[in-house]
């Protein structure tokens, strides 16, 4: 689905844009979209898809960050460089993106 604009109106009290009811209603559809595919449970971010992945895509030259001093990995990385370029290895209590 796509965003859902409320249309304002042409000036404030003209009555020429959308009805409390259709706005909120559009409001509704738009939260509903959004909640439809994350859940947030707490401090978690969780896939509504089962084993679904969740993918932080910036735009252009954006960067993703991580605040604070600790990043936890679940899993097993490998332990040396591997040869593909932007793989995660782990160099003992660090953590790596490869060059390739």
């Amino acid at each position: 689905m796509a965003r859902l604009t409320i249309d304002i109106g042409t000036d404030g009290n003209s009555a020429t844009g959308d009805t409390l009811r259709t706005a909120f209603n559009k409001v509704n559809q738009n939260f509903s979209e959004l909640s439809g595919n994350l859940n947030l449970s707490g401090n978690t971010l969780l896939s509504a898809d089962t084993n679904g992945n969740i993918i932080l895509d910036p735009n252009g030259t954006g960067h993703v960050e991580i605040k604070g001093n600790k990043v936890m990995m679940t899993g097993t990385l490998p332990t040396s460089d591997p040869s593909v370029a932007g793989q995660l290895w782990r160099d003992g209590t660090d953590l790596k993106i490869s060059q390739g």
